[in-house]
């Protein structure tokens, strides 16, 4: 909701539920300062993970814009104050070509404003638009959730190395840890994510396997097993979409799919991983997953490793990444990635990175999204759009309950460390080193509201 200018008078659309244990609403109130705000869609992290937009007005009243679009297109809501009168605004709406169907025309998918009375008829009505536009299965019917995630509460982020290279968990340590959580909560309520679990986190991003500062082949054994020798889930990080440039081959089955801008030229980007605070370390690039010999290179090294380890799921970082890209559809690349996988791997969970609604047909298990690292619910403003068909976990940006530590992750430091107890939401501890140590009364709080989540939500 954007709530108009920064005038107070203008209000706020509503509280975030859960601010208490760090929660808070995916599209809550956003203030217009004077030089104007555009929000954009599909932003699987923050802004809109569909395209509705409401503009609170001067007198209170609420104009709602919303898209009828039945594809992924980009779309830009654009509020611009006058600048004689800042009260008064111009409100914009932007919808984006398709830039792999270059045209001399182009039909605008239509646009629906009402000042409605009430929002909840207006998001109804489009979260039924939506469902449709996209077939989206129901979270109950869904054939790709394995029946152990249907019993999940409780989602433990084990970091394994940063980029740096420094260690916070090894094999043996994660499985320490699993040992210990399973006397506090039934083991099998628990799903073990594993970032940093393959070496330096992102270093070696497009060459997946184990590390042996982290235990080799015969750790990485010993944790799987073990685990599931306790009733617990293990789920390693893979990136959906990122590969290092020095690594063999990668001019072969990466360098001709890197991504694109519709003008053609290669969005730059990096990662602040070393504290020297440049963003220009340069060392990998994002591929289009649309481009198949990535997808084929991604998908044998998952299948290889789930044949070899027997993990449970495997989860795709960046999987929500929308471009525009000329050269393919990255959200079709990402439903081709994912079929890939689950054509020999019927049994593995696929879980991503971040959430829109063209994709929640695809991936049943995300990661909230996150805006400078404070949470972003999915679940947030229409629960049926997004808990209809899907369930989240914490961001791997999710501070640890003892330090804050955002463990692999390049945040370094988060506040937020526990999320609220919503069905959509499943309960998320982050655990670095000494995090079960340093911080008992804290993890035991985290530990109440998987016990409460499964009390509420599971069988």
């Amino acid at each position: 909701m954007i709530g108009g200018t920064t005038d107070k008078k203008f209000g706020r659309w509503c509280q975030a539920e859960g601010e208490e244990r760090g929660g808070t609403l995916r599209e809550g109130d956003l203030p217009v300062p004077v030089t104007g705000r555009v929000v954009t869609y599909p932003n699987g992290w923050f802004d809109l993970a569909t395209p509705l937009l409401g503009l609170r007005r001067p007198d209170g009243t609420v104009t709602v814009a919303r898209s009828l679009d039945r594809q992924v297109r980009g779309k830009r809501f654009a509020v611009v104050p006058h600048f004689a009168d800042p009260s008064v605004c111009d409100f914009e709406l932007i919808a984006d070509a398709d830039a792999t169907r270059p045209s001399a025309e182009f039909d605008v998918p239509p646009w629906h404003l009402s000042r409605p009375g009430e929002l909840a008829p207006v998001l109804a009505a489009h979260t039924a638009h939506v469902r449709d536009a996209y077939e989206l299965p129901t979270w109950e019917a869904r054939t790709d959730v394995p029946a152990w995630l249907r019993r999940t509460a409780l989602v433990v982020s084990l970091n394994g190395m940063h980029f740096t290279g420094r260690v916070f968990l090894d094999y043996d340590g994660m499985l320490a840890t699993l040992r210990r959580l399973a006397e506090q909560i039934e083991p099998e309520r628990i799903l073990a994510y594993l970032p940093g679990w393959e070496g330096r986190y992102y270093r070696w991003y497009g060459r997946f396997d184990v590390d042996e500062r982290l235990g080799g082949e015969a750790g990485f054994r010993r944790l799987v097993d073990g685990a599931h020798e306790l009733g617990a889930r293990v789920m390693p990080m893979f990136g959906a979409n990122v590969a290092a440039r020095d690594l063999p081959g990668f001019e072969t089955w990466a360098a001709p799919g890197q991504l694109l801008n519709p003008s053609g030229h290669m969005p730059i980007g990096s990662v602040d991983w070393d504290a020297s605070r440049h963003f220009d370390h340069s060392w990998a690039a994002l591929i289009n997953p649309s481009y198949e010999p990535w997808r084929r290179h991604l998908a044998q090294q998952i299948v290889r490793l789930y044949r070899r380890y027997g993990f449970d799921g495997a989860f795709l970082d960046i999987s929500a990444m929308y471009n525009n890209d000329p050269r393919g559809s990255t959200t079709e690349g990402l439903r081709a990635l994912v079929e890939l996988i689950r054509a020999d791997c019927p049994d593995l969970l696929i879980a991503g990175e971040a959430w829109f609604d063209a994709i929640g047909g695809i991936i049943p298990l995300v990661q909230a999204g996150h805006r400078d690292t404070v949470p972003t619910l999915h679940d947030q403003p229409d629960p049926a759009l997004f808990t209809g068909t899907n369930r989240s976990f914490g961001h791997v940006c999710l501070g640890d309950p003892a330090h804050g530590s955002t463990g692999v992750h390049e945040a370094g430091y988060n506040p937020h460390w526990r999320l609220p107890v919503r069905e959509g939401v499943l309960p998320t501890l982050t655990v670095v080193d000494d995090t079960l140590d340093a911080a008992p009364e804290r993890v035991a709080l985290v530990v109440q509201d998987a016990r409460e989540y499964a009390a509420k939500y599971l069988t």
